[in-house]
């Protein structure tokens, strides 16, 4: 979700996943944490809900920036995972591919979609397993166009049935967010990637006022359907971000 990799620290977290080197800055453990904080008076189910839902949300955002990552290596570059956070970034080193077809508006709308299609699958792969399995899965109304299928029926243990409830909720979740035409989210660059194939000239300034538009939309949703401060809060933030984009951008 982040437009730039954050500077290394002391605590950071040092791992490789298919020789992908993954670094995961602190900042993402205590925000992982602040959302994950469980209500309730029974202390040790309190304890359980905190952790399921930090380590599903790690393994949800690490799949994502994976299938980011996968695709650009795909494309001859050399990426490089950070968590940090309410998310992750995925860069790349272009040494020695500087003719690469990733450079190209579909390879860099493939690996901007990746991600989200990670969780869409990972998601898919859950619930298909659970179906198979016999358990029931439910349609739960969020307020969206549609319901999503994040009711799984309750089955022990309580740890494990929390781990795959958080994944898929937090795997549907994080590629719909994603996908919205907001920098510096996935859908804000796929949006800009195809609105200056269209307008070379004014597709950048196009791309910045949709993402606006539609954070700011996305606020008023936030706390009117929603009645959630922290959405409002986060794409409200995302929207003062395009239009300080959209004015430097004009202004230059």
């Amino acid at each position: 979700m982040f437009a730039g990799e954050p500077p290394p620290t002391g605590g950071d977290l040092y791992f490789s996943v298919f020789r992908i080197p993954v670094r995961v800055h602190p900042f993402f453990w205590l925000v992982m944490a602040i959302l994950g904080l469980p209500r309730g008076d029974d202390l040790r189910l309190a304890i359980v809900h905190l952790v399921t839902w930090i380590l599903a949300a790690f393994l949800v955002i690490l799949i994502h920036e994976m299938g980011h990552a996968l695709v650009m290596r795909a494309y001859g570059f050399a990426p490089s995972i950070v968590l940090y956070g309410l998310g992750g970034y995925t860069s790349y080193n272009p040494t020695g591919s500087y003719r690469s077809a990733g450079y190209g508006t579909l390879g860099q709308i493939l690996i901007s979609f990746a991600g989200p299609a990670s969780g869409f699958l990972l998601a898919a792969g859950i619930l298909a397993i659970l179906i198979a399995t016999g358990h029931r899965v439910g349609l739960v109304d969020i307020g969206l166009p549609v319901p999503l299928p994040i009711w799984i029926e309750q089955f022990e243990p309580v740890a494990i049935r929390d781990l795959i409830q958080n994944m898929v909720t937090i795997s549907i979740f994080w590629g719909l967010l994603n996908l919205l035409p907001v920098y510096p989210l996935d859908g804000g660059h796929i949006t800009r990637d195809v609105l200056v194939r269209i307008n070379p000239r004014d597709g950048i300034r196009q791309s910045l006022l949709l993402s606006l538009l539609v954070a700011a939309a996305m606020a008023v949703v936030g706390m009117s359907v929603w009645q959630s401060l922290f959405a409002t809060i986060l794409f409200g933030l995302l929207a003062f971000q395009s239009y300080q984009a959209l004015q430097a951008y004009s202004g230059r």
